[in-house]
């Protein structure tokens, strides 16, 4: 999976993907979270950036495409409608996911660690629920 992160990141034709990243997650995790986890201060900022000529910034489009990519791990676990509220929660040690993903450059090692803990949070959660 984080290749297929850092594989649609270095497209030369990034602005279509970038598009299709942001929707997903917009329909996925609602706009302000999209916006909140790309690195926007506001949504109006967020649509902004995507209304470019030349979209958002490679940090924008790597974090969307993980953000894209930790909704296809619950998609996958038929757990879609708990993506937003995994990025919201808070873990044990004290590590928000959304935050934790704004925060970063969305690189190979943070996507891999994102991907695995959303991965192991929706088994633990079929297995607890």
């Amino acid at each position: 999976m984080t290749a297929t992160v850092v594989e649609r990141v270095g497209r030369t034709s990034v602005h279509a993907s970038v598009q299709d990243d942001a929707a997903l997650c917009v329909t996925a995790l609602g706009a302000e979270l999209t916006a909140y986890v790309a690195g926007a201060a506001t949504v109006a900022e967020f649509q902004s950036w995507l209304a470019a000529d030349r979209g958002p910034g490679w940090q924008v489009r790597r974090r969307l495409a993980a953000a894209a990519e930790v909704v296809s791990v619950f998609a996958s676990a038929n757990q879609s409608a708990l993506a937003p509220a995994w990025l919201r929660e808070m873990d044990p040690t004290g590590y928000v996911p959304a935050r934790v993903l704004r925060q970063s450059e969305a690189d190979a090692i943070s996507v891999k660690a994102l991907l695995e803990a959303a991965e192991i949070w929706t088994l633990t959660s079929a297995v607890g629920g």
